[in-house]
């Protein structure tokens, strides 16, 4: 009942030898769009026949070259070529955060050091600072007192 062939539809095999062509042949010739698929691994017979006369039509007439890539093909070169200059400048990008991140931690690290490393020496001069601020004040207070008086 549900016999493609009833509905004009026929398997990547029979199109190929109805053709007298590889089944690779008719795989490359359906992704260069030159013969239309109707659904999945079959083909409508009419549609693929016309469709396959008239590319040999128009590589016969010179219009059409086997060796020239198509419009769409030069298309879809050119996505390629963008598509992988894009993931080429997000790995770029990627590794460049990944750098800025290491010496960002790194930095971080010493910062997060740095009061163990001046805690000694603080401790020694906060005692110097001391005396020194005492003899200052020690002075101030002379001289405040001296005029006073």
């Amino acid at each position: 009942m549900n016999d493609p062939r009833s509905q004009g539809l026929y398997p990547k095999e029979t199109i190929a030898s109805l053709l007298n062509i590889s089944e690779r042949r008719v795989e490359q010739l359906v992704k260069k769009r030159v013969i239309p698929k109707a659904g999945r691994g079959v083909f409508d017979l009419g549609q693929t026949v016309s469709a396959y006369i008239r590319y040999l039509q128009g590589l016969c007439q010179g219009s059409l070259r086997e060796s020239e890539p198509s419009e769409l093909d030069r298309r879809l070169m050119e996505a390629r070529v963008l598509e992988r200059e894009s993931k080429a400048r997000q790995a770029k990008y990627r590794a460049d955060m990944m750098e800025h991140d290491m010496q960002d931690s790194r930095l971080r690290s010493e910062v997060r050091k740095l009061p163990e490393k001046l805690r000694p020496l603080v401790s020694d001069y906060d005692s110097r600072l001391v005396e020194l601020v005492m003899i200052e004040l020690e002075a101030l207070i002379g001289e405040i007192l001296g005029d006073a008086t």
